[in-house]
Order: structure tokens, then sequence, then C-alpha cells
């Protein structure tokens, strides 16, 4: 009996030891267990600011248009602003940011995500899941010529987001990996990613 005691004891303490040394780590300790059964695919495609031909992302290969770039050109009195976003087609969804009234439409800006961060149903205060469409990228240009640009894009590093596909009323997480280039005013989908087992956490960038 006492064999028995010590036994579940040391089991207990190499468990919270693993835990401590996990999170001092700063890795992901999720309740769900991360998936990897993966459907991966490398794009390339790309969206130029006032071109008519956007990139239409099935992401699941069935032949049915899963999540749609859009691009937006507005002017007011201090110039003109160039929106690229993400629009998520029927019941698919993006992670976001709230509706804000100074932007086109009132709306938000789409969350990037660091790489390995974990994409599951969990978002911040300022957060949601949505199947509106939202930016990815606003550049401003002022009268006098300057630009500036905001949104997950802005730095021209290349971004994940976290994406819920949703097929026969199962959610799937997902990631797609895009880049902006400021000069050419071009949105680039590098590569995109989504969990094949459903309620099932993916992390950003995993391919496998």
């Amino acid at each position: 009996m006492k064999t028995e005691i010590k036994l579940v004891t040391y089991f207990t303490l190499l468990i919270g030891l693993m835990a401590f040394f996990a999170c001092d780590k700063g890795e992901d300790i999720s309740t769900n267990p991360i998936g990897n059964n993966i459907f991966y695919k490398v794009d390339g495609r790309t969206i130029d600011a006032g071109s008519p031909l956007q990139i239409e992302i099935d992401i699941n290969n069935d032949q049915i248009l899963d999540f749609l770039t859009f691009s937006a050109l507005t002017s007011d009195q201090n110039g003109d602003h160039l929106y690229f976003g993400i629009k998520p087609i029927d019941s698919n969804m993006i992670k976001s940011g709230l509706p804000n009234d100074n932007y086109y439409l009132n709306l938000g800006l789409i969350v990037g995500e660091e790489y390995k961060k974990t994409i599951n149903n969990e978002v911040a205060n300022n957060q949601t899941w949505t199947s509106s469409r939202n930016f990815l990228v606003i550049k401003h240009t002022e009268n006098n010529g300057n630009s500036w640009c905001e949104g997950s894009l802005k730095n021209e590093n290349e971004i994940y987001i976290g994406v819920k596909h949703v097929v026969n009323q199962k959610e799937h997480y997902g990631w797609l990996k895009l880049q902006f280039n400021r000069t050419l005013e071009r949105v680039t989908l590098i590569e995109y990613a989504y969990n094949l087992d459903n309620n099932t956490p993916i992390k950003a960038g995993q391919k496998e």
C-alpha cells in the first residue's frame, strides 16, 4: 500500500515539474491537445491595389469558395486610404478586432498571430471570431505625400491569421500566412493550413 502511494506521489510530482518547465519556456498549455492531422498547401498568389482579380481561397480543396480577399480605395480631406482585407464566405470565420467607426464600413482589423501561437476558440477581450469581412492592412497616403500603415501587415513582415473552416456545421481551426509589400501595394498569400480534426486547435505555422 505504501509503495502504491509513493508511486502516485512521484507521478504527480513528475507531471507538475513537466508543466512548470513548459511554462518556463513559454510553451502553450491547452486543455485540448494540438492535432497533427493537418491539410497544408503552398500558395503564392497576389492581389494588387486596383486589380479586379481577387484571391479565392478554397482551403480544403473541395471546389467550394471559403475565403476571398478584397481591396478598396477611399479618399477624404486627409488623403487616400487603401484597404486590403479578407472576407469569409458562408459560415467560415476569421479572428478579428472589433468594429471600428474610424474605418471604411466600420470594419475591424484582423488579428495577427505569432508563429506557433495556439489557434483555438479563445479570444482576447477586444477580439472576436466573425464571419464578416475585415482588414489586413490599411495604407494611408496624406495630401503632402507622406504615407503610413496600420493593421497586422503594416510592417511588411510575414504574418499568420487565424481562421475557422466550417464543414457540415463542424469547426476546423486553421491559419493563412500573408505578407504586404507597401511599395508595390500588393498582398501575397504565401501558404495556409487547417486541422482536419474538428474542434481541435492548431498552431500558427503548423504543417503536420
